[in-house]
Parts: structure tokens; sequence; C-alpha cells
């Protein structure tokens, strides 16, 4: 980008200018994206397989679908508090290494459940294993390695295709899964993944790492990079930018739950047919899958506010539309505008932490961020089931939520906008377009020190 500072040291290629290595240590970017964006489709099976043998494996293991919810239950509890640890991890040993651990965990994991004979020993392999693998193959992790490889290079653009693995695992695993249940039991399937996970994906998730490390020099010692976890902590909670657009995150998880744990129950009550569910979710598969990477591209542009602000602005009108369209088009319009903003929000607050943090507390920052996340995503799970029960009608929560993500984009329009990698707020970004290939630097007289955020903000 137009006066950005290349990325640190340690990163897979700085890529050269007018050098015969540029193309390659390019070439082995995008591999690595690739193969990151794989790691993300597989740890997405963790959910997906769940979704859908969950009568199969309630019944075989000799539950009701309500005494195996404290697995699905201690799952998402298991993800809050993994997601600062892995943080804490990836910002020690790198993105790579948390996903490898992911990796083999998931597989560990799938083969154990395979073999559990109640729910008493499929419940705490699934909820604690299980969800510590998903946090080390999702965000977090994917977060700290589109920093290492691509900062300062389309990493907002690269980070919206890894972490678009359970985007595509909705469309494509799920049909995968239950067609693949009418041949074969939910064990044998959870034995043949478990497999693949340890045999197949084990040796990516190592190769990335090398791929990670390239043939540059290691990074340099700095002190964030030598706190402890408590010193870390403190850089995150003093840090008042920090603090804010990681409070606002939370109305991401609030309204990302109520597709997860509500949307359908609403649509059974508002009497739409299987058909029309059907066609809301594959619509919100979609557009989530377009929506985080126009917001990755934007992002690369120097739009970060903007991008973040129009994400929430969208998620509250998606669920004012649930309200407010009658029938059937109310549902798929939903689809359509909450799937737009379904990685915008994600996509941008990661690249605006990447922008206030300094590199040794970039993961754990992402950690407790997620952690936030999921401690809204429990609250809407529980209060909005709480609130439906006595209203019989989710208006009151529909309505709720949306005015907390309005509060969201309003806590984020307090702040200004991030700076260019490597910067702290007060420097602005340039929004300008990224390169797609190595090109020659530009003259420093060229480099401008303005977003468009804070030239409006001016004005």
């Amino acid at each position: 980008m137009a006066g950005e500072s290349a990325g640190p040291a340690g990163q897979i290629g700085q890529v050269g200018t007018g050098d015969a290595d540029g193309g390659r240590r390019w070439a082995a970017l995008l591999f690595a994206a690739t193969l990151a964006f794989v790691l993300s489709l597989a740890g997405s099976a963790l959910k997906s397989t769940v979704t859908v043998y969950l009568p199969d494996i309630a019944r075989d293991i000799h539950t009701t679908v309500e005494g195996f919810a404290w697995s699905t239950t201690i799952f998402a509890v298991g993800i809050a508090v993994a997601s600062p640890l892995v943080g804490l991890l990836a910002d020690r040993w790198g993105g790579s290494t948390a996903l490898t651990v992911g990796t083999v965990l998931a597989g560990v994991a799938f083969l154990l459940c395979a073999a559990a004979p109640g729910v008493l020993q499929f419940a705490p392999v699934y909820g604690v294993l299980g969800s510590v693998a998903f946090t080390m193959l999702s965000y977090v992790p994917l977060g700290k390695l589109a920093d290492e490889l691509f900062a300062g290079r389309g990493e907002g653009l690269a980070y919206a295709a890894m972490t678009n693995g359970p985007a595509v695992g909705f469309i494509v695993l799920v049909p995968l899964w239950v067609w693949v249940g009418s041949l074969l039991s939910w064990r044998t399937v959870f034995l043949l993944v478990g497999v693949v996970m340890l045999v197949a994906l084990a040796p990516l998730a190592v190769l990335l790492g090398r791929l990670s490390a390239g043939d540059e020099p290691a990074a340099p010692s700095t002190p964030q990079s030598r706190q402890g976890t408590g010193s870390r902590l403190r850089t995150l909670l003093t840090d008042r930018d920090y603090v804010m657009v990681t409070l606002a995150f939370g109305g991401c998880g609030i309204t990302m739950a109520f597709v997860d744990v509500h949307l359908v129950n609403h649509l059974n009550h508002e009497g739409m047919s299987g058909g029309v569910v059907s066609g809301t979710l594959s619509l919100l598969g979609l557009f989530e899958l377009m929506g985080g990477l126009v917001a990755g591209r934007l992002c690369d542009r120097g739009l970060i506010r903007s991008t973040l602000v129009t994400g929430y602005a969208l998620r509250a009108l998606a669920m004012l539309v649930l309200l407010v369209v009658p029938g059937a088009s109310s549902a798929f319009g939903f689809g359509v505008v909450f799937g737009a903003s379904y990685m915008v929000t994600v996509v941008a607050t990661t690249l605006w932490i990447g922008r206030l943090l300094p590199t040794g507390v970039k993961a754990t920052g992402l950690g407790v961020l997620w952690l936030v996340h999921q401690i809204g995503a429990a609250l809407s799970s529980q209060v909005g089931a709480y609130i439906e029960q006595r209203a019989d009608s989710y208006g009151p929560v529909v309505l709720t939520e949306s005015a907390l993500v309005v509060l969201s984009a309003l806590l984020v329009l307090q702040l200004p906008a991030p700076g260019p990698p490597g910067s702290r707020n007060g420097t602005p970004e340039t929004a300008s377009p990224e390169p797609s290939r190595p090109v020659p630097p530009e003259p420093a007289s060229e480099a401008s020190g303005t977003s468009d955020d804070d030239a409006v903000q001016r004005s």
C-alpha cells in the first residue's frame, strides 16, 4: 500500500522487486494462504458434523437431544476460554504452530468421539478437546498468520480468504455429511475424518509452518514478545482504542448467536416452509463468502473504520428486516443482508487490532476479542431463549439486538481511523489500491498519510 511500511522480518518473502525470486516468493505466499484455508475448512467439520448427526449421536450414546446439549454448551464455553490462551500461544510460537497443534488435536478428538460409549465420555472430549482444536483452526491463529505473511501486502483480503473455510464448509461439507450419513454410521464418519486429519492434513500443517518461516531471518526480539501473560493483558486493558473496538465486537457475537441458535426457530414460528428456511441459510452462506472478500479488499485500501461501521449498520438492518418485511421476503432479505455483514465485522475488527497492537501482543489481543465475542453469544443464546419463552415471540429479542449492534457502530465512530501497519492512531492510513503483484516502491514524496475516514472527520 502506498504510504505503508513493509511487514516485519521473518515473513515469507519480503517480496522483492526486480529480482528473480520475487515471483517464487509470492507464489509461496499464496500457497501458504491456500493451506491455511484448507485447515480452516477442515476445522469447521468439528461443528458441521455434530450439527448434521446430532440426533443419531444422541440416540447412539444413550441420551436425549436435550441431554446431548451439554456437549455443545461445553464446546461453546471452551471456545471462549481457549481463545485468549490460543492467542498467547500464537504470539509466542506463531500462527502456523497453533494451526498445526489444532489439526492434530482435531484428529484425536474425532477418533475419541467415534469410540465414546456414552455421553459422559463424548461430552468432555468434544466439549473440551474439540473446542480447543476448533479455536486453534479458526480466527485467532489465522489473524496472526495473515499479519505475519501479508502485513502491508493485502493482509485484509488474505485473512478474509483464509477464514472463509467455515462458510465454504457450510455450503460444501454439510451436504457432504448428509450424503455420507446415508451410507455410513456417524462413528465411521468421525473415524474417517480423524484419520484424514492426522494422516493427510497434519503434514500439510507442518508444511505451512515451514513456508511461514520462509528463507528470511527470524523476527527480532521485541519487549512485547518477551512480556509475560500479565504484562500482555495490562497492555491490552490500558489501550482505550482496543477496549472500545473489543466491546463493540460483543455486538457481533450477540447477533451471530441469533443466527446459530434462534433463527431457524424464529422462522418456524413465523410459519416458514422448509424450503424457505434452507434457502435463507444458503443465501446467508453465499453472501458471507462475498462480503468477507469485499471487506478484506476495502480494509486493504485503508477503509477499516468505514467498513466496520457499515458492517454493524448492515447487521442492524438485517435484524429489522425480520420484523418489517412480511412473509418469505423477510427471511430471504435477512439472509442476504446479514450474510453480507457476517464476515465484514470479523475482518475489519481483526485488521484494526492488527494496526493497534505491537507484534508480540496481537494474537493475545485477538484471543481476548473472541472471548468477549463468545460472552455476547452466550448471553444472546440464554437471554434470547428466556425472552422468547415469556413473550412467545422473537420480536423483543430482534429489537434489542438491533439496538445493541447500533451501539457497537456508535462506539466505533468515536475512534480515529487506525494508521498503517506498525503505527498507532494519529498516523492515518491511506485509501489506495493494493497491488496484486510486486511493484517498485513509490517515491517518498508520493506517499500519503491520510485516510478517507479521517479526511471526512476533519472536514
